[in-house]
């Protein structure tokens, strides 16, 4: 977490990128990175709270209060979030909420969304019923 706040103050898009889990990375664009955080001067980080993600966890959770203003004179804001992370070979990824972490061709049309929408894939994600 702490490396990713600070990817984001340098504004190492890439990192972002390649600590995102490998099958989102293609949804998660540079351009679309920079575009929404360009601008944003970062003030300080705390985590709040962690649950799991230790060295024998395979999934871990932070919940962190990041500030950040978005000019010079601007207010300082709070951005407070629990973010879901996944070890996969000894390296930790973040997780994007709302974007599958599944193969999708790992995923019946039968099966429920891996987006956690509630819905069946074939009427969710799909988007290939007709």
């Amino acid at each position: 977490m702490r490396s990713r706040y600070t990817a984001y103050t340098l504004q190492n898009f890439k990192y972002l990128i390649t600590t995102t889990h490998p099958v989102q990375q293609s949804a998660v664009k540079q351009q679309k990175l920079y575009e929404q955080s360009a601008h944003t001067l970062w003030q300080k980080l705390e985590v709040v709270d962690k649950e799991s993600g230790e060295a024998s966890d395979p999934v871990g959770i932070v919940e962190f209060k990041a500030w950040f203003k978005e000019s010079l004179s601007s207010p300082e804001k709070v951005h407070h979030e629990r973010s879901s992370f996944m070890k996969i070979e000894d390296r930790w990824y973040f997780i994007y909420p709302g974007i599958s972490h599944t193969k999708m061709d790992a995923v019946g049309r039968n099966d429920p969304c891996p987006c956690g929408s509630g819905r069946k894939y074939k009427k969710c994600c799909n988007q290939t019923n007709g």
